[in-house]
């Protein structure tokens, strides 16, 4: 054997005469493709001028002095030009692209899948160094992602596939301070989608969580959210919280009720009956309006008045917890004017007093009464 088996340097041999030649030429060789940088790879022509030691890949269809180099090393020596053929896996670097590329063993292709390419790295630093753990990594103040326009070849879109194994991985953001966990979001051990905090990145406990199969939403350590979640839509309603994580929709209008002076039903409570009107709220704020058609006279003196015998009101439309705040309007009486009294009005009922200042032996006339109070 005469030559190296890899880059096919010559042997020095026995009894050889000018062993300097041959080490001389081992040396040239080793000059020419150990740390392999070329000028260029796209020339099919041999530059003029070219530099004593300047190197070049040989692009297809070379002409001149590298006809049928194609792919070959050309290097400038001694005035000439020597060829050198690369084997599998050589490196060179492109001084004009700032980048690697790799021979196949028939093209020279990107090292590292070039400057528009990377495939299959095992690890990637971006401002930091990679490792085992955190195979990619990147250490930088701001970070951009923007969809690929229409113009461009893209749809305008842009969206994030995050993937994990089983149902029982975990695929999460989690988000640090100071290298220490206050919040993560994601499936975390489950595929319901979670949002949990922590106060020191140990202790950990769950905010939200959205059902996987009904989209239903909970919020663990939050009672009145949790109760709120729990519930489905009313119209014309609100939500009433009740207490111990509960709730119901409850309507605005509607019954009116309480428990030692909780709401406990419908905002507003309105209603008729033969006694008259009503309103109540759900603060304990009652209003009731009766109207009284009779006819009578005020035939009774009562030092220089007449008065009415005692008109029966009668009972409220709803009963009030103590006595209300009684007012009349409305009256008529052939165009003549007087005045009305309640007398022995009480949480249930009352009476009515007409008093004029002349005497009459009797018309008809209309009460329009308002009381005013509360219901508890």
């Amino acid at each position: 054997m005469e030559n190296t088996v890899n880059l096919q340097l010559p042997y020095l041999m026995p009894a050889q005469a000018q062993k300097h030649v041959t080490h001389n030429e081992a040396l040239a060789m080793l000059d020419a493709i150990v740390q392999l940088s070329v000028l260029d790879r796209h020339l099919s022509t041999p530059p003029e001028g070219a530099d004593e030691g300047a190197r070049y890949i040989v692009a297809d269809a070379a002409t001149g002095d590298w006809s049928g180099w194609g792919g070959s090393i050309a290097l400038r020596m001694d005035g000439g030009w020597r060829r050198f053929d690369a084997r599998p896996g050589w490196l060179a670097w492109l001084e004009d692209e700032d980048t690697y590329v790799r021979w196949t063993g028939s093209a020279w292709t990107e090292a590292i899948g070039g400057s528009e390419t990377l495939q299959n790295l095992s690890r990637l630093g971006v401002g930091t160094e990679a490792d085992e753990g955190n195979p990619f990594a990147a250490k930088l103040n701001s970070a951009l992602w923007t969809a690929r326009y229409g113009a461009e070849g893209g749809d305008g879109d842009l969206r994030y596939v995050l993937n994990k194994e089983t149902a029982g991985n975990t695929l999460s953001v989690l988000m640090q301070s100071n290298w220490s966990g206050r919040a993560e979001m994601g499936l975390v051990g489950t595929e319901d989608f979670v949002v949990k905090v922590s106060a020191d990145g140990t202790t950990w406990k769950e905010a939200m969580r959205l059902d996987k199969t009904s989209g239903a939403v909970r919020f663990p350590n939050n009672d009145g959210l949790q109760a709120v979640a729990r519930l489905s839509g009313k119209n014309g309603a609100f939500v009433r919280y009740t207490g111990d994580a509960a709730a119901e929709m409850q309507a605005i209008v509607g019954t009116v009720s309480q428990s030692a002076g909780i709401p406990t039903g419908a905002i507003i409570e309105a209603g008729s009956n033969a006694n008259g009107n009503y309103v109540r709220w759900a603060d304990g704020t009652q209003i009731a309006t009766k109207t009284i058609s009779a006819s009578g006279g005020t035939t009774n003196a009562l030092g220089s008045f007449f008065t009415t015998t005692g008109i029966s009101a009668g009972a409220y439309p709803a009963a009030f917890a103590a006595t209300p705040n009684i007012t009349a309007s409305g009256l008529t009486d052939a165009g003549n004017c007087w005045i009305l009294t309640t007398i022995e009005p009480n949480a249930s009922s009352f009476g009515v007093w007409r008093i004029a200042s002349y005497q009459t032996a009797g018309s008809s006339y209309t009460l329009r009464l308002t009381a005013i109070g509360r219901w508890f």
